[in-house]
């Protein structure tokens, strides 16, 4: 199950792309996957523990979708439904 981050305590502060957080969420202790606004763009920025920190940006329209997107697949990889030999080259091609 997602959770927010710190019971949602990081929705507003900077993120670490220095946008604002919208959404900060984490899988199963071992993955975190975070929305913020940044002055020009979107970012989102995941990271698989101790394996791979990836950062996509996008426009306002697409936020929410690619983010939805990059949170599944985050999750299937995370529940074993996807193999890891190739999943991060195709992850951070794909975002």
């Amino acid at each position: 199950m997602w959770i927010r981050v710190s019971n949602g305590k990081t929705v507003g502060t900077k993120g670490s792309e220095n946008g604002t957080i919208i959404i900060d969420e984490e899988y199963g202790n071992s993955c975190r996957i975070t929305l913020e606004k940044c002055s020009k763009y979107y970012a989102i920025t995941c990271c698989v523990y101790g394996a791979m920190v990836h950062t996509a940006f996008c426009v306002e329209y697409e936020s929410m979708n690619i983010y939805t997107q990059m949170k599944d697949e985050l999750q299937s990889f995370v529940d074993g439904e996807c193999s890891d030999d190739d999943f991060y080259e195709r992850f951070t091609n794909k975002y």
